[in-house]
């Protein structure tokens, strides 16, 4: 069974590879799997908001994470975001990542009606009972309208099943309280553009969108935070902080996914409602990707 501390790790939320029909792409999956694991990912979220994982069936989210697992080969933990509208598919899901070797599962409260908070604590119950392998809350309120934070998420944190909280939120004073009244957990900074502060606030890992991109960044913020070198971190953050800011600007997801292909090829457009990037864009995110090489040239010195 994965521990606590094997989770506190710099993690990929990696992007899910179309084909020319708009198929899963296993072999190009796993890989930019490998691609990671080279360059020093130590571990792979799969299917969460960067992985479209609410714009594919369950058999492609079952997929997804199996070959992760495969391409993976034990060398790193594979955690799959099993979230859906009901929780008879966030038990399919996360038997089916179980089945597939993920080490753990992770999940956002259920979304689009409001539920009161006794719902949403028997939805991630119903899903801890259907399986073996611990749960990481994924705390994203932008997206889904509810906040966990020590008070509201007292119930689960108190629940051994309950591995950690992937905090997708600005809300470092909740970090903190959470890691405080509950410091056996894993504490999981999800905004890239906040990973040092993540760091102070308490939080050991990190799952990110422009993780698997960047990932010596994060490596070296994390290296000078613990060298105690906070300014030279900093400035390293702000390295990250402008690709994101020009992700941003292009639509971060697409954005993200056209990047993460420049070194295995191209993954496919992200999924309809997403639009499409223009020239453009593309052309803007090309000479981003110059500029990132040359931070990531600095950080190896650092």
């Amino acid at each position: 069974m994965v521990t606590a501390a094997e989770l506190e790790v710099i993690m990929a939320a990696i992007a899910t590879p179309y084909d020319a029909a708009g198929a899963v792409d296993t072999g190009r999956f796993a890989a930019l799997v490998e691609h990671y694991v080279g360059r020093g990912v130590e571990g792979v979220y799969c299917c969460g908001s960067s992985g479209e994982g609410l714009l594919l069936d369950a058999a492609e989210r079952t997929r997804v994470v199996a070959t992760a697992v495969e391409a993976s080969a034990g060398r790193i933990p594979v955690v799959a975001h099993v979230g859906a509208l009901s929780t008879s598919e966030s038990i399919l899901l996360a038997k089916g990542a179980q089945d597939a070797g993920a080490v753990a599962v992770s999940m956002i409260p259920p979304i689009y009606y409001s539920y009161p908070a006794d719902a949403i604590t028997a939805h991630y119950r119903a899903v801890m009972d259907a399986i073996d392998v611990p749960m990481i809350m994924y705390n994203i309120p932008q997206f889904t309208g509810t906040e966990f934070t020590a008070d509201s998420a007292a119930d689960l944190l108190s629940d051994e099943r309950v591995i950690g909280v992937k905090q997708t939120a600005h809300n470092m004073f909740a970090l903190e309280r959470m890691r405080d009244r509950f410091p056996d957990k894993a504490y999981i900074n999800g905004f890239d553009e906040i990973y040092l502060s993540a760091l102070a606030a308490g939080a050991r890992g990190t799952i990110g969108t422009t993780v698997g991109m960047q990932v010596e960044l994060f490596l070296a913020v994390r290296r000078l935070a613990e060298r105690g070198d906070l300014a030279t971190a900093r400035t390293v953050q702000s390295w990250i902080n402008e690709v994101i800011a020009e992700a941003v600007a292009s639509d971060v997801f697409p954005a993200a996914k056209y990047l993460s292909g420049r070194v295995v090829g191209d993954l496919g457009p992200c999924r309809a409602p997403f639009r499409g990037l223009s020239a453009e864009s593309r052309a803007r995110l090309d000479a981003l990707g110059e500029k990132m090489d040359g931070y990531i040239a600095e950080a190896a010195k650092l």
